[in-house]
């Protein structure tokens, strides 16, 4: 459904905030380890479209989603699975990755 950079800022710009919604693995996971991230944190980030770093378009049991990418500061970033309709943003599930740990999986 989005092929370039280009689409995604303008699909997210077109968001409004009632559509984006979170799938229950997203509050699962909130719940284990991710407790530093909540919904408004998520549609914040999503909205700064200036903020957008790229994605990855991933199949994973015959659903099309997509691999989002924020930078939230210099030293992290935001990473969002989430799958997208034609109004709605569903997602998945997110977590914050630093640079420092990008660096050491990347040698």
């Amino acid at each position: 459904m989005i092929e370039n950079t280009e689409e995604l800022k303008k699909f997210l710009e077109s968001l409004k905030e009632e559509n984006i919604k979170f799938r229950d693995h997203f509050y699962k996971k909130k719940e284990e380890d991710r407790n530093y991230l909540d919904e408004n944190f998520i549609i914040e980030n999503v909205r700064k479209v200036d903020n957008l770093l790229g994605f990855q378009k991933q199949i994973v049991k015959g659903e099309e989603r997509y691999r989002i990418g924020f930078e939230i500061s210099n030293k992290y970033k935001l990473v969002i699975v989430a799958t997208v309709d034609t109004k709605n943003l569903y997602i998945i599930t997110a977590w914050k990755t630093n640079r420092k740990w990008q660096k050491s999986i990347q040698k």
